[in-house]
């Protein structure tokens, strides 16, 4: 299960503040996704608790936990056949049954009502909108019956849903995220975090014609950040 600052401080019985001295001295790991920290709640676990017995796909070494180890660009996850350019839905609840569509014609899991329950009910527990007129629904915990490791669903809506983002905007741009593990997800949560960051970028996925066009714009932007990762390590080398 993937936790929150919040849930992990309660489910320690600690402050929050002690959570963030703990991930400044390393002795655990998060994820920052739009501002927020997420923790892997299996690994945590296995950090405090190790003689619990801890057994099934989510759970990895803490060493494996960020950065994957094999990362998995966003562009090649993101399909034509898996964008809806048009959406209809004005609300949530709306919102999710569309982006799940694609899911349910390409049989990606067979039972997607779950999926949708689980996704509302993550929506209902923390707004994915993550400011900036972005959103990025995803399940609390993997689902390891998915047909693929992992899967992105792309939505757009040019006049926009009231999404409970945490700027109160409406939002324009959904990635619906699902896998089967959570290291995968953490990885992916991350990426798609670093690609959305750039403003030009956005605008121009909002403003793009096609899909094609929408996956000619991921894969550059991925390979001008790869560019500037390697461009900052040698500078410091």
């Amino acid at each position: 299960m993937i936790l929150t600052l919040k849930e992990l401080a309660d489910y320690l019985r600690v402050n929050e503040r002690t959570i963030l001295r703990m991930l400044k001295s390393g002795q655990i790991q998060g994820v920052k996704i739009g501002g927020q920290w997420r923790f892997n709640g299996s690994q945590i676990d296995q950090l405090f608790f190790p003689q619990a017995p801890v057994s099934g796909p989510d759970v990895v070494p803490l060493s494996d936990f960020v950065p994957a180890r094999q990362p998995v660009p966003v562009s090649r996850l993101v399909k034509e056949d898996r964008m809806i350019l048009e959406m209809h839905s004005r609300d949530m609840e709306g919102v999710i049954p569309e982006l799940c569509e694609p899911i349910t014609k390409k049989t990606l899991l067979l039972d997607v009502q779950d999926l949708k329950a689980r996704l509302l009910a993550r929506e209902k527990l923390l707004s994915t909108g993550i400011g900036h007129g972005i959103a990025i629904p995803h399940p609390r915990d993997p689902i390891p019956t998915l047909r693929e490791p992992a899967i992105i669903i792309v939505g757009r809506s040019a006049q926009g849903v009231e999404f409970q983002a945490v700027d109160n905007a409406p939002v324009h741009l959904f990635f619906l995220l699902v896998c089967q593990n959570i290291e995968l997800h953490l990885h992916l949560m991350g990426a798609l975090a670093h690609l959305l960051q750039d403003n030009e970028f956005v605008d121009a996925c909002r403003r793009a014609p096609t899909a094609a066009e929408i996956i000619r714009l991921i894969m550059e932007q991925e390979a001008k950040q790869f560019l500037q990762g390697k461009g900052a390590e040698a500078s410091k080398s």
